[in-house]
């Protein structure tokens, strides 16, 4: 009591001497202070490595510090300026993670580090397959897409087509291709996983125009040869027409020749003769290897005003399959 009386006493009478000395109630208030980090600040879903926190925190009375841990996702692990945090189950996305520190004296700072799930890498491939790669309009074609993932993970197939309608079917379309001009069209697919990686793959169709109606096999007359009057020899230039029609028979080994032999009714025996002029063209023909199968005779008697036309013999040409 005396004590306190007497300092009072020498404050009122040397007051700025006192004050520069720095007593107690000219001293400044006791501050903590806090800085959070956390390491590593992104990791893979799934990932079993620990994520490290620490916090560095002051006393400016270097008193000691007690510290408290929380924060709003995975286990934290230990007490003190360093724990250990287990992200292993959480969803990707951002976390925190806090600490509270304070001394003896209550006296508190708090900070706050922040750390990120990340989607775990899975490198997905795929190739996508057309069959047929070339087609006509209004026909279906199929279209495959081979994927694969190193998680082996259940994949999902997006298709899309820039013409045509698409019938997906999981990794596999049917592409239905009615009113499609001729071109070129792209399938795509879109492959994705449980975590949202994805890739894709593409496959060309080449729409092409129908081909055009085939031709129909057309009658055609490989020789005409007119006969003198009465006469059915075959002269040189005679021999030379029927060379044209074995070079025809033998390069298309379907068709048949028609022998049709015809004589003026002036003519002596013209029936007879119609049938001589017909059978040598037929041995002719015979003879160098045509097979009589190949080869049909027509005779008949031209009309009184026919001229020249009475003692002509054609030679026509019937194609495969023609009925004549």
């Amino acid at each position: 009591m005396q004590l306190t009386t007497a300092i009072t006493a020498l404050a009122l009478l040397v007051p700025t001497r006192l004050l520069a000395a720095g007593w107690p109630w000219n001293k400044p208030p006791d501050q903590v202070t806090a800085n959070c980090l956390v390491e590593p600040a992104q990791v893979e879903q799934g990932a079993a490595v620990r994520l490290r926190a620490r916090v560095e925190a002051a006393d400016t009375r270097k008193h000691k510090l007690a510290y408290v841990w929380s924060g709003n996702g995975g286990q934290i692990f230990g007490t003190g300026a360093e724990v250990e945090l287990d992200a292993s189950r959480l969803n990707p996305g951002v976390y925190s993670v806090a600490a509270g520190v304070q001394d003896a004296y209550k006296n508190r700072a708090n900070c706050v580090a922040h750390f990120q799930v990340m989607l775990p890498a899975n490198p997905l491939t795929a190739r996508c397959t057309i069959e047929p790669g070339e087609a006509e309009a209004g026909t279906t074609v199929r279209v495959k897409a081979e994927a694969a993932d190193q998680r082996g993970q259940t994949l999902r197939y997006r298709w899309f087509t820039n013409g045509g309608v698409l019938l997906p079917e999981g990794a596999e379309a049917a592409l239905q291709t009615a009113g499609l001009a001729p071109g070129q069209y792209s399938i795509t697919s879109r492959v994705d996983d449980e975590w949202g990686h994805a890739t894709d793959c593409s496959a060309t169709l080449r729409i092409i125009l129908p081909p055009p109606p085939a031709i129909p096999p057309e009658l055609a007359i490989l020789a005409q040869i007119i006969f003198p009057r009465n006469g059915a020899q075959l002269g040189a230039s005679e021999r030379q027409q029927l060379q044209k029609v074995l070079e025809r028979m033998q390069q298309d080994s379907g068709g048949i020749v028609s022998i049709e032999s015809y004589a003026a009714p002036d003519e002596i025996s013209p029936q007879k003769l119609a049938e001589a002029r017909a059978e040598a063209v037929k041995h002719l023909l015979m003879e160098q290897g045509v097979s009589e199968s190949r080869v049909h005779t027509t005779v008949g008697l031209g009309g009184r005003l026919g001229g020249v036309r009475n003692r002509t013999l054609d030679v026509i040409w019937i194609p495969e399959g023609m009925e004549y």
